[in-house]
């Protein structure tokens, strides 16, 4: 059965993994508020210097061998697929896209794994004569995601390419997990991406060829950390360093 209502779809979308998951807003949760994220640039430095600490960590060097314009973009990366994957779900799962604002969801700091987020209220109106992925820009992309983005670009002077690179890789990291974990709406999933990527804020971004299969245009910028290789979807071959010294 479809669910009738954004909570119940919501829900719904729950089920497929941690990264679909938008708790209930609870008070005195430790819950913060999420447009914090798009206007205050000291709570993304702070949040970028806790996982440059974990980088290190991991990796066994110092934090100053931890590059924070490649940290920032990770982090973002990993907020962006949170933002998107839910209502992503609820898409491809329910045939709806729930009316989230910004101001009514909230997160909690942690450090390592899916960023915990919440939703306040759900109004669910409807647009109508949109299709899923027209609603998912405009509910979604637009009002929600940008903002934060452009909060993350300004702080630490990565370019829109880069970072609407990582939300459409963070949306076809969703999409290999829905399908995987919902086979019966593979090919809804697969469509609602595919339209994306090929009209509004995601245009150019990155391309499905051949579908579920995802290549982005830029890169996330990973490589740059001590002892990492490259993602699965980047549009390099390999590290640029490695090139540098096979050249000469």
């Amino acid at each position: 059965m479809i669910p009738a209502s954004d909570d119940a779809a919501l829900d719904l979308a729950a089920e497929v993994g941690p990264f679909f998951v938008l708790d209930r807003w609870t008070p005195g949760a430790g819950w913060r508020p999420l447009a914090e994220l798009a206007e205050r640039p000291d709570v993304l430095v702070e949040r970028v210097a806790a996982a440059r600490q974990l980088l290190a960590d991991r990796s066994r060097v110092t934090v100053d061998e931890i590059e924070e314009r490649a940290t920032a973009s990770i982090v973002f990366l990993g907020l962006a697929a949170r933002l998107v994957s839910p209502a992503f779900a609820c898409a491809a799962l329910a045939d709806r896209v729930p009316d989230l604002r910004l101001d009514a969801l909230w997160w909690q700091p942690v450090v390592g794994g899916p960023w915990p987020l919440a939703r306040s209220t759900v109004d669910g109106t409807e647009l109508a004569g949109s299709s899923l992925a027209e609603e998912l820009d405009a509910r979604i992309l637009r009002p929600i995601v940008a903002p934060v983005l452009d909060n993350f670009g300004r702080t630490f002077a990565l370019s829109p390419q880069v970072l609407w690179g990582n939300v459409a890789s963070s949306l076809a990291g969703a999409l290999t997990m829905l399908r995987t974990a919902r086979p019966g709406r593979a090919e809804v999933a697969t469509r609602i991406v595919g339209q994306l990527l090929e009209h509004g804020t995601l245009a150019g971004t990155g391309d499905l060829d051949p579908a579920p299969s995802f290549v982005r245009r830029s890169c996330c910028l990973f490589y740059r950390v001590p002892g990492a290789g490259i993602c699965g979807d980047c549009v390099l071959d390999e590290p640029p360093a490695a090139r540098d010294t096979m050249n000469g």
